[in-house]
């Protein structure tokens, strides 16, 4: 954005607000990159101890700019104008207490490529050893992967384009290196909304990599429990290393009935069963083949029906039907009723009713 509006934006005021500010956040990328890709890998969000030595580049950064960070906005702004009145200014501006703008320009994304190129090596050695893990999912495993890779190359070849970028503005001149920057910029977006976007077309990206692991006695109590029918897509394919966890899943929410409480959420079965939330969703998703937002509407319209059918419904209105039921509103009972049986629940009371005349 600081380059943008240096060359294009032409605007004092946001450049001044754009300029410096963020850059600790730029020193961030490569750790949290890192996290998240060896997380992914290794199935765990937790960090260990030796993991804060990765913050502290930023927070050398931070410290360094903390004088720039107390400037008079004013003079912040004559910066700004001075740098998009000539752009080849920029590398005479030092806005750090320890180090000049140049070496802050080749640090940040070189600092970024050197975390890209571990993380392949990380993905590199987990693709070629956990093709023979059986207790990883293998569609899922493979699917991850991939998604991994858009993900480093995708970064790569960004972060390449900007060390040209910078090399010719250090080297040459910032006009030289920077007018031409342009395409990158969208091309960066572009890719960044793909990416993002990527999320909602293809929520398996968020399972990670499950690995299941599997005691004698979950395996036990997996193959002695009844199966519960959740829904009408549910799969038994039980050579899947998570099939017994997915059952569990069935029996907790038959025995508990946690989606009574209007706020239920997959959080409320990974606290309660203690495993990952990753774990949860792969087993409702790719196992049980449903959403979670139809495997609690279905379950809720099934005790709705139960109570409809007993003797409560003469004693409890529609939206006390719905309150019992887990539903915030009449409305959503109602919707979520008539999609799932094809009537109205005061139609549902009045053919019981027809029924027992």
């Amino acid at each position: 954005m600081a380059h943008y509006f240096a060359i294009y934006g032409k605007s004092p005021f946001w450049l001044a607000i754009f300029y410096n500010h963020f850059t600790p956040l730029m020193l961030l990328l490569g750790p949290l990159l890192l996290f998240y890709v060896r997380g992914t890998l290794n199935d765990t969000s937790r960090l260990n101890k030796w993991d804060i030595l990765h913050f502290i580049p930023a927070l050398i950064h931070l410290i360094g700019i903390i004088p720039y960070f107390f400037q008079p906005f004013e003079e912040k702004i004559k910066i700004a104008s001075a740098i998009i009145e000539n752009v080849d200014t920029i590398i005479t501006i030092n806005t750090n207490y320890f180090y000049t703008s140049t070496v802050g320009f080749i640090t940040r994304p070189v600092l970024l490529l050197v975390y890209i190129l571990y993380c392949m090596v990380l993905i590199w050695n987990r693709f070629t050893v956990s093709k023979e893990d059986q207790s990883i999912p293998q569609k899922q495993l493979f699917f991850s992967l991939r998604w991994l890779i858009v993900l480093i190359m995708s970064l790569f070849f960004i972060v390449v384009e900007f060390l040209i970028i910078t090399y010719n503005s250090i080297f040459i001149k910032p006009s030289i290196g920077l007018i031409n920057s342009y395409p990158l910029y969208i091309l960066s977006g572009v890719a960044y909304c793909i990416m993002s976007f990527s999320l909602l077309l293809f929520p398996n990206i968020l399972y990670g990599i499950p690995k299941r692991i599997i005691t004698g006695g979950d395996t036990k109590k997996a193959k002695a429990q009844k199966a519960i029918p959740i829904s009408e897509e549910s799969t038994t394919n039980n050579e899947d290393p998570f099939y017994d966890l997915s059952e569990n899943i069935k029996e907790y929410l038959e025995r508990e009935k946690p989606f009574l409480n209007p706020d239920f959420s997959v959080s409320d079965i990974a606290l309660a069963l203690q495993v990952p939330q990753n774990h949860v969703l792969y087993c409702i998703n790719d196992i049980m083949q449903t959403k979670f937002s139809t495997l609690k509407s279905n379950l809720r319209i099934a005790y709705a029906v139960e109570l409809l059918s007993g003797d409560l419904k003469e004693s409890f209105t529609i939206e006390g039907i719905a309150q019992q039921s887990g539903f915030n509103t009449r409305a959503s009972f109602y919707n979520a009723f008539k999609d799932k049986t094809g009537m109205t629940p005061t139609e549902f009371i009045a053919i019981q009713k027809a029924k027992i005349t």
